[in-house]
């Protein structure tokens, strides 16, 4: 019945061309003002052509107001001459080009040709299946079978826990029948979630190459076009192709393109196009039996998002997070990635203190600390790659690529350095801040200027001490722009800092409950709309105004205590300025050696460089069984 339906389409389409085809015929020939012979015999007889030009059987005359008018005359018509003549109308013979007889069969087959091409090109187009016109509904899908992946588990570090895990995903596609006898099956989907970078992509690629498998991979904006039906069709070929495979491996990135959560309100022909394919998928999933081998691994940032008709038991079994590595973690990455690129590096090199240096990074990112290590190396000519092209990688990747080059005034330039400054002293204010690395007034990235604050431990909670640390610091460069320069004398570039302040303020007293005017309760930030497929709480227009107004008076007082301290250090301020605009960048221990001449009380410490941790060290530090 489809393949019916579609010729009959094209049959449709066929003839509108040859109706179109014909109409511009009419129309060319309704534009050259062609008149019968007779017609234009009586205008010559009357005067009213001056100009006649002569090609063979056609005839172009010119009227005596400049018009043009054409017409064919009769074979054999012998007076023509003796008439134009009589009438004293000017004749111009034009001899007739020889048009072979395969050139007027071109010119006039030739639209006919082009479109019974057309037309035998997608009937063969068509013929491969039902609705598959060129391969629209053909699932985008990479099938791997000799070539599988050869990633292993040992190529994916800093996630041990997770490896464990998905060692059982393996275990069933080398040896179902293990799990058979006991009545047990594996699960049809496994859900991988993390932070970008984290590695859930070469992990779903590890399990493929461990169980030596079929690996079929798809991303979620591969099933998304502008056809309507063609995603549900994507699914459902991919589906197919999985079950030739089987068993098989079917991993989905970045799911949360096509899986995200349906809100009931239609918004036009592409929301639509959308929750069709997620239902095809959602079908697709419940109707294919685990027994057939078939594990469908998805990976997404977003899990939050996606429908939750997608994540019952069933679907996807299993909902793995992939989180960011341990300084551990972190450490092993590092050797995988130094092992894997052949990096020959230099004695004074410990990858453990580079791991303790750089809490917070994802595998990706420290994939590209050791990228950008080894290209510094290379670039100074260097044989191996040394702890220095480590620290400054980091601080590229941290801070960005320095702008040297970039024109600023001399007066811009200083205000940029007493912001900075500011910023460094409050953090050495407060103890709870992490601790100060370096300052720098060498544009990097958008950055003017940075502050750079490492801690020194991986950290998952924080207090309210911790939280008002970081405000305060936050407000350090606008305060100590306003102690400078006054009222008027504030800058734009305190714009970043503000917006972090505002939203860090409502995190504390809306989210974490962190006021006694309020109380332990928590409130979302984002309030409902249309286009909000998270259902918040509702909340009274007196909460929210109370709401607002702990968080200003909480701004205010956060600010005033910052600008107190900047007050109170003002010609220190001004020394640590001096160097900062002689040098450009400083660190810590610069800082602290002026702070403390003019008797500033320092109740933080500074973050030492990963190369200043190599030379305090009696010996090089290595992983033990537990690191605290």
């Amino acid at each position: 019945m489809s393949i019916n339906r579609n010729i009959f389409i094209w049959i449709l389409i066929g003839i509108l061309m040859i109706f179109m085809f014909n109409m511009l015929g009419n129309i060319e020939n309704a534009s050259r003002n062609t008149v019968p012979f007779t017609e234009f015999i009586e205008k010559v007889e009357e005067g009213d052509i001056k100009h006649v030009k002569i090609k063979g059987e056609e005839i172009t005359a010119e009227t005596k107001d400049n018009k043009k008018i054409e017409t064919i005359a009769p074979k054999d018509y012998g007076k023509l001459y003796d008439i134009l003549a009589e009438n004293d109308v000017k004749v111009e013979v034009v001899p007739e080009e020889g048009n072979s007889w395969l050139t007027t069969i071109l010119i006039s087959w030739l639209p006919i040709i082009l479109f019974i091409g057309l037309w035998i090109f997608l009937m063969r187009q068509m013929s491969g299946g039902a609705n598959r016109a060129f391969s629209f509904a053909k699932s985008k899908a990479k099938v791997y079978l000799e070539e599988k992946p050869n990633v292993k588990l040992n190529d994916v570090a800093g996630m041990d826990e997770v490896k464990e895990e998905v060692k059982e995903i393996i275990d069933y596609l080398k040896n179902p029948e293990k799990f058979k006898k006991l009545g047990g099956r594996a699960p049809k989907g496994i859900l991988l979630y993390g932070d970008p970078g984290v590695g859930k992509t070469l992990l779903a690629k590890a399990i493929a190459g461990e169980a030596s498998v079929p690996f079929i991979s798809i991303s979620g904006s591969d099933f998304v076009e502008m056809f309507v039906g063609v995603g549900a069709a994507r699914v459902r070929d991919l589906f197919e192709t999985a079950k030739k495979h089987a068993p098989c491996l079917v991993f989905i990135d970045e799911i949360d393109a096509v899986g995200r959560a349906r809100s009931g309100v239609g918004l036009g022909g592409g929301h639509e196009e959308r929750e069709q394919t997620l239902n095809q998928l959602l079908v697709e999933m419940d109707g294919f039996d685990s027994g057939e081998g078939i594990i469908v691994i998805a990976a997404t940032n977003r899990p939050d998002i996606l429908d939750p008709a997608l994540l019952r038991p069933g679907r996807f079994d299993r909902q793995i997070a992939v989180p960011k590595p341990d300084v551990r973690g972190r450490y092993e990455i590092l050797k995988v990635h130094v092992k894997k690129k052949n990096i020959p590096l230099d004695k004074d090199v410990d990858l453990m203190v580079i791991a303790k240096g750089t809490p917070g990074f994802s595998g990706a990112d420290l994939a590209n600390v050791v990228n950008e290590a080894a290209l510094l190396a290379a670039r100074r000519g260097k044989e191996k790659v040394g702890m220095e092209d480590f620290e400054e990688a980091m601080d590229r990747i941290m801070m960005g690529l320095e702008r040297k080059g970039m024109a600023i005034t001399p007066d811009e330039k200083e205000k940029i350095a007493y912001h900075e400054v500011g910023h460094a002293i409050v953090g050495l204010m407060f103890k709870e801040a992490d601790p100060l690395h370096k300052v720098s007034i060498i544009p990097r990235g958008q950055a003017l200027g940075v502050t750079v604050n490492l801690p020194e431990e991986d950290r998952h909670i924080y207090s309210k001490k911790d939280l008002l640390a970081r405000l305060h610091q936050l407000f350090g460069g606008r305060a100590a722009e306003e102690v400078f320069y006054g009222k008027d004398g504030i800058t734009t570039g305190a714009e970043n800092d503000l917006m972090r302040a505002t939203d860090l303020a409502y995190r504390i007293v809306a989210s974490w409950g962190m006021t006694d005017e309020l109380g332990p309760i928590h409130v979302p930030l984002t309030r409902n709309s249309l286009f909000n497929t998270q259902q918040g709480l509702e909340i009274s227009e007196d909460t929210a105004k109370k709401i607002d107004e702990e968080v200003n008076k909480l701004l205010r007082e956060t600010y005033q205590k910052t600008k107190a301290i900047v007050e109170a250090y003002k010609d220190a301020i001004v020394s640590v300025v001096e160097l900062l605009l002689d040098k450009e960048t400083i660190t810590c221990e610069e800082m602290v050696k002026i702070l403390e001449e003019y008797g500033v009380p320092i109740v933080n410490r500074c973050r030492k460089s990963v190369v200043e941790v190599i030379s305090d060290s009696s010996s090089p530090s290595a992983p033990s069984g537990t690191i605290e």
